[in-house]
């Protein structure tokens, strides 16, 4: 009984290894097979691999397929050139036509122009730049100055002077004035001027016929005393008058009216007429 049993139970597990070893080859089957193919087993043991057929259906060996390779081909396009216009065919007859005739004749250089050469006469009258003359107006001056005599008194004395006219004719005579006689003058070598030097015309302004003239501080200093302080104010109002749109003389000194000039007393603070000497 033992040995039945024992034989009975080998063939159980017998055939329970068979049902286990085809269970795993049907689930294994796909792996199974392409196992086989890819390590060419049955080419190996019977010499040409077997075909599978699966799902009824013919099934190609992947190895079969060809997968498709990407070709790439470079098509280089040439530029075709431009046509080059061919030249027209040139008509014979017509170039025979205008064709210029060599001419024989040989030109002759043109003398160039003479150039005129400079003589020693010519070089002496060449010519000069022209010169622009203009008309220059003059006009009397009347100054005042003081003339010494033999016996050494002292006068007045109107001497004329022709000068260029201006547009300021008052003050043109007060400045010559002040520049003293011009002894190179016949009627001007004995007379002097009492007007203390270093004397400047700072300003001049006529106004309802009087003349308003401020001079510098220098105007004040007279060395000759009392006898000079006149003598200097009767030149200026003497040279100043003379002319029609002026009657009297207001001076000032720095612009400013004064009462008295210098320290010798001579009044200044209303104007000066011919009359006042």
């Amino acid at each position: 009984m033992a040995k039945k049993k024992s034989t009975g139970l080998a063939a159980a597990v017998c055939v329970l290894l068979v049902l286990v070893i085809a269970v795993f080859i049907l689930v294994k089957k796909d792996t199974i097979i392409t196992n086989l193919k890819e390590t060419n087993f049955f080419g190996r043991v019977f010499g040409k691999t077997p075909e599978f057929v699966e799902n009824h259906e013919s099934k190609k060996d992947k190895n079969d397929v060809i997968e498709d390779e990407e070709i790439t081909i470079k098509v280089e396009t040439v530029e075709k050139p431009e046509p080059v216009a061919q030249p027209k065919p040139k008509d014979d007859k017509k170039e025979q036509k205008t064709e210029a005739k060599p001419e024989n004749k040989e030109t002759k250089p043109q003398p160039k122009p003479e150039e005129k050469k400079e003589t020693k006469k010519d070089a002496g009258k060449k010519e000069e730049p022209k010169k622009t003359t203009t008309t220059v107006t003059y006009s009397d001056v009347q100054l005042c100055f003081i003339e010494i005599d033999a016996d050494g008194s002292l006068n007045r004395k109107i001497v004329k002077r022709s000068v260029p006219k201006n547009d300021s004719p008052l003050t043109n005579a007060i400045n010559l004035l002040l520049a003293g006689p011009d002894t190179s003058k016949a009627g001007e070598k004995n007379c002097v001027s009492l007007i203390p030097p270093g004397s400047k015309l700072l300003s001049a302004k006529v106004s309802n016929g009087v003349a308003y003239l401020s001079f510098n501080e220098a105007f004040e200093m007279n060395p000759d005393g009392v006898e000079g302080s006149i003598g200097q104010l009767m030149q200026i109002v003497y040279t100043a008058t003379s002319y029609s749109t002026v009657n009297s003389v207001q001076f000032l000194i720095e612009g400013q009216k004064k009462t008295f000039l210098g320290s010798e007393g001579q009044r200044i603070d209303a104007p000066l007429s011919r009359s006042s000497f």
